[in-house]
């Protein structure tokens, strides 16, 4: 337990929380604490001071006094006030934040380097000039969003990470190595620190001297969540060879005889089997999430969109629809290049005949694809050109798609390219750069669902910002829904 001195001085730090941009009002905090609602659980923790432990909202345990508590915008901000996690309701491995609450495009990119591993072996100032920021600025927003340093973000991570690994076989040696320490030493000393006990007894003798070759981890999905809609959007663009989809289990296959990765609903969370052998787990995962959508805020998201006459009767018959994200930026373009003017049928077969003619197996890297003239899989030869100055502009590092990339710089860069337009952009922003708000409002099931044009199809979804991409699922779905009583 903190003794008194201890509780006052990180008590006194976390009442200037509140400032923070990312925190809920103190009123909605206590609300939510008080009736315990999950909704809240990743948005904020609650600190207790009499026993030096940080909780989930929705924690089963005994309601302390308002007096007693503090509330910190993050898990990561409240161990660095000195608090540890609850064991009953495991505050650290809640969903993370939504995006948008962050109020920070830099914060919300240098989350998503972070989330992928890049503090592990490198430096803020590295990360801070990823983004074209100072390393000064760079910790400044944090600590106005989040309350907490770049460096305090990692380390919480790494631990989160170690925490999960440590429900698997692997050995503790291995553990430490998957979850981004740089030694065996540091792996203890940071578990002991934030535990208070080993890794060892933490696993209560789970392990082994011999790694296994798969290990299995669980993700927590903030509900409401439609797994038919992700499974099925994922099911309908499976291409041959790489990926398959049956029911609510999704499975890709990775390059270079790496093994494959597993997706699988289990309950109302998400199993994920990964080959032991990987270099980066964070990668992975990081593709997880994001193809899975696991942070978006469905429960908000839909109670705007229910506000709209036409949108509310999908939201009801189908609320939490996610937007599937891209396991990779690359191939997500050029599949999007693919499918200008097609159906999604026709988009795969082209992105299968792509893979078989160039890839050999594989999705095609981009040295394998600017220099070769793709209309030969039967596509129009403007189309097929785009596809080849698309990947020369990624080998020549004028076009980047990792979760760092600016917005703005990758849309100007994609349209100074003949052979795309508005439509393959916004695609390419609603799945590859997670913008909850891209629209692509000259797509042609958009224009039918509304029965309108481009520009007023434009106009109709002002009333759905800042979640027009999340009104787009439901128009699909919407579609998708007419077609198959038609059939």
């Amino acid at each position: 337990m903190k003794n008194s001195k201890a509780c006052i001085d990180a008590g006194a730090k976390a009442e200037q929380v509140g400032s923070y941009a990312a925190l809920p009002s103190a009123a909605v905090c206590k609300n939510a604490r008080l009736s315990r609602d999950p909704r809240f659980d990743g948005r904020f923790v609650v600190a207790v001071l009499s026993t030096g432990i940080f909780c989930r909202p929705s924690c089963p345990a005994r309601i302390p006094a308002e007096r007693n508590v503090r509330y910190f915008v993050t898990a990561a901000a409240a161990a660095e006030g000195g608090y540890r996690p609850c064991k009953r309701c495991r505050p650290e491995l809640a969903v993370s934040m939504p995006e948008w609450l962050l109020g920070s495009p830099y914060v919300a990119r240098g989350l998503r380097l972070i989330e992928e591993g890049f503090l592990n072996d490198q430096s803020v100032a590295a990360l801070a000039s990823r983004l074209g920021l100072s390393e000064r600025h760079l910790d400044r927003l944090f600590e106005q969003r989040l309350g907490v340093s770049p460096l305090a973000i990692a380390r919480f991570k790494r631990l989160q990470m170690a925490r999960q690994l440590l429900t698997t076989e692997l050995p503790l040696v291995q553990v430490a190595a998957h979850a981004g320490y740089g030694s065996a030493s540091q792996f203890n000393r940071e578990i002991r620190k934030f535990y208070q006990c080993t890794p060892s007894a933490l696993r209560r003798g789970r392990g082994s001297t011999r790694a296994p070759q798969v290990m299995t981890l669980t993700l927590p999905v903030r509900q409401p969540y439609n797994f038919d809609w992700v499974f099925d959007y994922l099911s309908t663009r499976a291409m041959e060879g790489i990926e398959a989809v049956q029911g609510h289990r999704y499975v890709r296959q990775l390059p270079d005889q790496q093994g494959s990765v597993v997706v699988a609903r289990e309950g109302q969370r998400l199993r994920v089997q990964l080959p032991s052998s990987v270099e980066s787990i964070y990668t992975l995962l990081r593709r997880v999430v994001r193809m899975f959508d696991l942070n978006a805020d469905s429960a908000t998201i839909d109670a705007h969109l229910r506000r709209d006459g036409q949108l509310a009767p999908w939201v009801k018959k189908a609320g939490g629809l996610r937007v599937p994200g891209a396991w990779d930026g690359f191939e997500t373009a050029v599949r999007a290049i693919l499918g200008q003017q097609v159906s999604v049928v026709r988009a795969t077969e082209l992105a299968n005949a792509l893979i078989q003619r160039y890839g050999q197996g594989s999705f095609p890297t981009p040295a394998q694809l600017c220099d070769k003239e793709i209309a030969e899989i039967g596509m129009p030869g403007r189309r097929g050109r785009a596809i080849s100055s698309l990947a020369q502009a990624v080998v020549d590092r004028r076009i980047d798609f990792s979760d760092a990339c600016d917005p703005d710089q990758l849309t100007a860069a994609l349209m100074a390219i003949p052979g795309i337009g508005p439509w393959t952009v916004n695609y390419i922003k609603l799945r590859v750069c997670k913008d909850p708000n891209a629209f692509v409002h000259n797509d042609w099931v958009v224009l039918k669902q509304l029965a309108t044009t481009p520009a007023r199809a434009l106009a109709r979804a002002d009333a759905w910002q800042p979640w027009r991409s999340y009104a787009l699922m439901y128009l699909w779905f919407a579609a998708a829904q007419r077609r198959s009583r038609q059939d």
